[in-house]
């Protein structure tokens, strides 16, 4: 998060709220009242609430700015998160009210403003591939272990580090994707062994093909039951 709020009270008018936040070069206001959060305001509210900037009428533009308040305009029903929510619960709640930020609050306490800036920022740290490691996609059946199986060959069988690992679950419901950072230049040796255990696996992504780099006696899977029996 965020955690030096710019904020606005409800009697700002609308020209201060907007000096505000193009000076501090942001899009969220969240509102306080005696320090309590009664509502926030984007600049899509901003400009909702103004004539055109073309309009004919330029006093009526003028009039809006200065004499309407923040408190006229302003979202009053604000959904926010605390500072222990997971990030991808944060996400989902954005997606969900299809909202831009989240003020975080501890009881009634405003602690900081999570916005998707921040959540594009966090997740591209998490999922980002550092210099000197190895990306691949793994395909994991929903099944007791399959995970742990992966794990060992990688980290086990090749004494290979994992710098980072996330697994979504696969649209059908059918596993997951372990998405998976490597801190070795080259992982073709742990995608043959992946895939000689049934694994699909891409380095560094599925939807890239590099088959043509590995040894081709790995080209066809084993079948499970001799692959685990290997182990």
């Amino acid at each position: 998060m965020t955690p030096q709020v710019v904020t606005a009270s409800s009697d700002t008018t609308l020209a201060e709220a907007l000096s505000t936040a193009r000076t501090h070069r942001i899009r969220h206001l969240p509102v306080l009242d005696g320090g309590r959060l009664v509502g926030i305001i984007t600049d899509r509210d901003l400009r909702l609430a103004m004539p055109p900037a073309w309009a004919s009428n330029r006093d009526e533009l003028s009039r809006a700015l200065h004499e309407r308040t923040v408190g006229e305009v302003m979202t009053t029903n604000v959904v926010t998160i605390e500072p222990d929510i997971p990030m991808e619960e944060a996400a989902r709640q954005m997606l969900t009210n299809r909202i831009g930020c989240l003020p975080v609050m501890e009881g009634a306490r405003l602690l900081g403003i999570l916005t998707k800036a921040d959540l594009v920022s966090a997740f591209t740290e998490l999922f980002s591939t550092a210099p000197g490691t190895r990306r691949l996609e793994v395909v994991v059946p929903d099944r007791p272990g399959e995970l742990g199986h992966v794990v060992r060959i990688i980290g086990v069988d090749h004494r290979i580090n994992i710098a980072g690992m996330v697994a979504p679950p696969l649209d059908n419901g059918e596993g997951c994707l372990a998405i998976i950072h490597l801190q070795v230049p080259d992982a073709s040796g742990v995608v043959n062994a992946l895939r000689r255990h049934g694994y699909r696996v891409g380095s560094p992504s599925l939807a890239a093909d590099p088959d043509t780099d590995l040894d081709p006696s790995f080209a066809t899977p084993l079948p499970r039951e001799r692959a685990l029996a290997e182990l």
